[in-house]
């Protein structure tokens, strides 16, 4: 079945006929949506190598299963795309596989940044936009530009739709957009590790955050608030065994969490172990979540989120071969978008592994590919650059006082994780719910206030006045008592500290 555009609702829609299969003049074509709707279209001709449907009112884009009736038969012939858009006076240029129109619902939005993660372009004075693209990842998103937001399916922002034809096919893809108020003042929570798996019993301690973020964001309701995650939503290993993957996370979030857009980042452990290739091991997490690196714009600043997380090594075993390096194609995609981005813009890039790390002597150190970080630097030199991380379920701050940044305008907030230390403390200990540093678990909350950043980290079931604890370790006593529901087998050697 082919791939169709479609200009208007009620219009008409070819199918080319193989062999010498072409339906009777007498027959009912019947579409069925994948909701189970079924909508009867007349047939408006037939001939040796096609035939073309009207199609019925109240159809919308989608996929369809495609039957013909004859009589009290019925017969599925394949299934089909509809992609149903209202018609404009345009013929895409030579090359264009992808075109389309981006606008509110006063009309179209010139400006709007377009990209198919290869190839970047802009919107024109009527709101279209053209791509030369080979469609290697299957999906085109925009860069929400600043003053809009796009529609939301629960949690998730929808500013990105999958093509459906082939290289070969040129297809239209609209976006739509709601101009917003707000954005000159605004808050965004920064979501570290949450590593639900359905184990330790995470969903049940999982609630008190989100209750926690609930309760804020009421105290706060007058402000406009967005998230981000930070990476590791999920734990590839439990994925399988425990029945708890990118699906089961997303019911959970969205039961828990209403009228607030979640923009997310990967982790290591949001890719699929199983897979052999890094392409393979992301392709979950495109299914179900977003692109695995994209930006958008809030107001005065701009937000690209990366995917740091390299699984070419992987071997469809838990070994889980992976390293920490932004891809040759994401650094050659980001140079692009920031071509529309003027230098005076702060930047917020959100990946999930630490660019750097405390050093064992003083100050910190890359702790990602070398020469990869450097090349990510040079792309983003002359922005002021705040890197947002998660991963080491640590929280620190680099500064651009610190030697590590060469001198550039560059901080990173290593921003804790909700789970703290991946939610055993709160397990073991109930109350007490802390990461290997001895950070609460909680979550980073971001004042943006035009082009001025201030940030704070909020612990679970604290106000944020809760920043600091102090102990006279001459009276601090620690042993196994404490933690009556340690497993058995733990190893003598880490017996020896209690």
């Amino acid at each position: 079945m082919p791939f169709a555009d479609r200009s208007g609702k009620g219009g008409e829609y070819t199918f080319q006929v193989t062999g010498s299969n072409k339906p009777a003049e007498s027959d009912v074509i019947i579409l069925e949506s994948t909701g189970g709707i079924s909508y009867t279209c007349v047939l408006v001709s037939v001939s040796e190598n096609s035939f073309t449907i009207k199609l019925a009112d109240g159809c919308e884009s989608g996929t369809y299963r495609v039957f013909v009736k004859r009589g009290d038969r019925k017969k599925q012939i394949g299934t089909t795309y509809i992609n149903i858009v209202e018609g404009i006076d345009f013929t895409p240029d030579a090359g264009t596989t992808v075109y389309g129109v981006v606008s509110t619902a006063d009309g179209p939005v010139q400006g709007v940044v377009v990209s198919d993660g290869v190839e970047v372009s802009v919107t024109d004075e009527r709101g279209i936009y053209q791509l030369q693209s080979e469609k290697k990842w299957g999906y085109v998103f925009i860069s929400v530009p600043s003053g809009y937001e796009v529609p939301a399916e629960e949690v998730l922002p929808r500013f990105y739709q999958m093509m459906k034809g082939d290289a070969a096919t040129t297809e239209r893809v609209d976006f739509s957009l709601t101009e917003v108020e707000g954005q000159d003042s605004y808050k965004v929570f920064m979501l570290g590790d949450m590593h639900l798996a359905n184990r330790t019993g995470d969903l049940g301690q999982f609630m008190d955050f989100t209750e926690d973020l609930n309760s804020y964001r009421a105290l706060h309701q007058h402000e406009k608030m967005y998230a981000i995650t930070l990476g590791d939503m999920t734990w590839d290993l439990y994925w399988y065994s425990n029945s708890y993957a990118l699906p089961e996370y997303l019911n959970t979030i969205n039961n828990q969490v209403k009228g607030l857009q979640i923009f997310h980042t990967i982790g290591n452990h949001d890719y699929d172990y199983k897979a052999t290739s890094d392409e393979e091991a992301g392709s979950r997490f495109m299914d179900y979540i977003a692109p695995t690196y994209y930006s958008f714009n809030i107001g005065k600043v701009h937000y690209v989120v990366l995917d740091d997380i390299d699984c070419s090594n992987y071997d469809g075993t838990t070994s889980r071969d992976y390293e920490k390096r932004v891809s040759a194609e994401q650094l050659s995609w980001l140079s692009k978008d920031l071509a529309y981005v003027d230098k005076s813009t702060p930047l917020v890039v959100v990946m999930h592994a630490q660019l750097f790390y405390p050093s064992q002597t003083e100050g910190f150190k890359i702790d990602h590919d070398v020469l990869n970080t450097t090349q990510l630097l040079d792309v983003l030199d002359g922005y002021k650059v705040h890197f947002v991380t998660g991963h080491t379920h640590l929280s620190f701050n680099v500064t651009p006082e610190d030697d590590v940044t060469g001198g550039r305008e560059v901080y990173e907030h290593n921003a804790g994780a909700i789970c703290a230390s991946w939610w055993w403390s709160g397990y073991l200990t109930p109350g007490v719910h802390i990461s290997p540093d001895g950070t609460p678990g909680g979550y980073s909350v971001w004042d943006v206030n035009g082009t001025d950043i201030e940030w704070i980290y909020k612990a679970t079931g604290w106000t944020e006045d809760y920043q600091f604890r102090s102990y006279d370790l001459n009276n601090v006593h620690f042993s196994m008592a404490d933690v009556p529901q340690m497993p058995a087998g733990v190893p003598t050697s880490y017996l020896m500290f209690y």
